[in-house]
């Protein structure tokens, strides 16, 4: 799917799906140029491919209210998406407006995968306007256990056609989208424009630093060559395991990685020694010998002619028995009666299966055979 809806022309259903009007530019208009800057310094926007899928990672966000409505990136670019405005506290989606404008492009609401989001559910943002009536910002998601990602607009008017000052326009969206902070790589609250990674000595002695490039690079699962975690420049990671992609962003404090991202619970602080990571599940990610050996290597000066590393350092690495010692495993994930949906999410993970049955809604954890059971929002039983 492309990245950007194509155009539509001139027609009933191009009025009912694009609302509200064009984008303002700033031509003087402290205040809305006010709130452009405070999203541009607080939102790192995730990067998508043709295809629809991230292939840069940004800011990971929370919902914080219930029923979000999403459709699926399968659909026709020139089917939008639903419009979700968020004010006097709610979230409500023009879902009337969006059925009768697929219908006037004579597409079938049924061939479009649809996701009602709750609160607790973590997402990208890949895109926002700031217009002269609100902020559009476009939601995505990681994919779900079908395979699909999901996206929407986020509406978030101004009240009385009055535009609101930078830091009130931040306490609303705060309401309903929590921003996790930028952390910088002394692990304080960053700039935007991106993550500098703090690296560590490819020796492992934990001494001293080198120049910012050693941590980067592809590690393979030592009891799995086929699955993969790459950290890439400006904190980006992505991780392949078991079938499963994830994507977020990473800081390194020492010899202790820490990631985060929309599908993993938390922050994990993983451990980094000499090119071999750690991971609180005890897993051994190790980066090839030949990729820390073209990390750390002096750069050869230009008066110099180049010259080839002999074979012999470019060799298999050898591994001693002995792993280094693991950091101290995560607390395992608790739930309980009366938790929200939004909680039993951050602590297990978006459900394998949902269902809703009146006032009932049903989360199905099929790996972890269990069934949890909310009513009016809370948890009333677990299975």
């Amino acid at each position: 799917m492309r990245i950007t809806l194509r155009t539509l022309t001139l027609s009933v259903a191009a009025v009912v799906i694009f609302s509200m009007t064009q984008p303002v530019c700033a031509q003087g208009n402290d205040q809305l140029a006010a709130i452009q800057q405070r999203l541009t310094e607080r939102i790192v926007l995730a990067g998508l491919d043709g295809n629809g899928e991230i292939v840069t990672a940004g800011s990971v966000v929370t919902l914080q209210k219930n029923s979000l409505q999403m459709c699926g990136t399968t659909a026709p670019a020139n089917a939008g998406a639903p419009n979700n405005t968020y004010k006097n506290g709610k979230l409500s989606a023009g879902m009337f407006s969006w059925n009768l404008g697929l219908g006037l492009l004579h597409i079938d609401p049924n061939s479009i995968p649809m996701h009602t989001s709750v609160a607790g559910e973590k997402f990208w943002i890949v895109h926002f306007n700031v217009k002269k009536n609100g902020v559009e910002i476009k939601i995505w998601t990681d994919p779900d256990s079908n395979n699909f990602r999901y996206y929407t607009w986020l509406v978030i008017p101004f009240e009385k056609k009055q535009i609101p000052s930078p830091d009130e326009f931040m306490n609303t969206l705060a309401e309903v989208l929590a921003i996790e902070p930028i952390q910088s790589q002394e692990g304080q609250p960053g700039q935007a424009q991106g993550i500098s990674d703090q690296s560590v000595p490819a020796n492992g002695d934990g001494a001293g630093q080198d120049n910012g490039t050693s941590v980067q690079g592809v590690y393979f699962r030592r009891d799995m060559r086929s699955d993969t975690m790459e950290l890439g420049p400006n904190g980006v990671f992505a991780l392949t395991q078991n079938g499963r992609k994830y994507e977020g962003n990473y800081v390194v404090e020492g010899q202790t990685l820490t990631v985060w991202g929309p599908k993993i619970p938390g922050r994990q602080k993983c451990s980094l020694v000499g090119g071999i990571i750690t991971d609180p599940g005890r897993t051994i990610w190790e980066k090839p010998a030949a990729q820390q050996i073209i990390a750390t290597m002096p750069a050869t000066p230009a008066s110099s002619p180049a010259v080839t590393p002999p074979p012999q350092l470019l060799a298999p690495r050898v591994y001693d028995d002995v792993a280094p010692p693991p950091p101290p495993p995560a607390p395992a994930p608790t739930i309980s009666i009366g938790q929200t949906m939004g909680q039993v999410s951050v602590a297990f993970g978006e459900p394998q299966r949902k269902a809703i049955v009146g006032a009932r809604t049903f989360f199905f954890y099929t790996d972890l055979k269990m069934k949890v059971t909310f009513t009016n929002g809370k948890v009333s039983s677990i299975d």
